[in-house]
């Protein structure tokens, strides 16, 4: 019985629709030898546009969501060709967070995810033990590399390089083999390092021959000194970890 009145309901639209449709042409005094081949192609029409009137409609889909807090932001990037960039901020003194959306450009530049990008990382607005934290994001295989005492030339800006002696290395098996012959060709490696507060920033790594082999860790390294305040006499620990095989460092604060 429900399906008889769906039926008869359906008709009785389609019935009116043809009608409309009949009378709308009568007024315009169109004249057609098959007027029911006119009526059906007409409707296709309407029933098209009404198609592109209803997705016109439906929210964009978000393509970027940039989440700021305490001063520093990240952004995660969503491969879609039509949509905006959703804003999520935040205060460490507040419990609320802002949400905004913004248009993009079609021709705005968008990473594409796929296996040669760098995995993505989200900022931990509160600090939380090193280990836990590595583990919220994904990491493994975390080793302390090393647990050092902060020298002059650590935290001087025309040095800008944080020196991991080889020999004071804690393990030796932090690095791949692939990534061994990288620095042993004097190339530097782009590593995401998350500094004592869970902020992240991209340094690289590197192998110097001096006077005794040396890890180092460079380029940015100066502004990690500045937001954290290291000084000569800080003690800190080092710490590799993977997230989907790439290599990242976490930097914790002892004394």
């Amino acid at each position: 019985m429900a399906s008889t009145l769906t039926e008869s309901t359906l008709l009785t639209k389609e019935q009116t629709g043809r009608r409309y449709i009949g009378e709308f042409l009568a007024a315009m005094h169109y004249h057609d030898p098959d007027l029911q081949n006119t009526i059906k192609l007409m409707r296709k029409k309407l029933v098209e546009i009404q198609r592109r009137t209803e997705a016109a409609k439906k929210p964009p889909t978000v393509r970027k969501l940039i989440i700021k807090f305490g001063g520093s932001s990240t952004s995660l990037p969503i491969a879609h060709p039509h949509s905006e960039t959703l804003v999520i901020s935040g205060d460490h003194n507040s419990k609320t967070l802002t949400c905004k959306r913004q248009k993009i450009n079609e021709t705005d530049h968008m990473m594409q995810l796929n296996d040669s990008t760098p995995p993505v990382f989200l900022e931990n607005p509160k600090v939380v033990n090193v280990m836990d934290f590595i583990e919220s994001i994904g990491g493994s295989d975390a080793e302390l590399v090393i647990e050092k005492m902060l020298t002059r030339t650590d935290v001087t800006v025309n040095q800008g390089r944080l020196l991991i002696p080889v020999l004071k290395v804690c393990s030796q098996g932090f690095l791949t083999a692939d990534e061994k012959i990288l620095l042993g060709k004097k190339q530097d490696i782009s590593v995401p390092v998350f500094d004592p507060k869970r902020r992240k920033l991209m340094l690289n790594l590197a192998k110097w021959s001096m006077s005794k082999e040396c890890f180092v860790l460079k380029t940015n390294w100066n502004q990690v000194v500045k937001t954290n305040r290291f000084k000569e006499g800080t003690m800190i620990r080092v710490l590799s970890f993977r997230v989907h095989y790439k290599l990242c460092f976490a930097l914790d604060r002892v004394i």
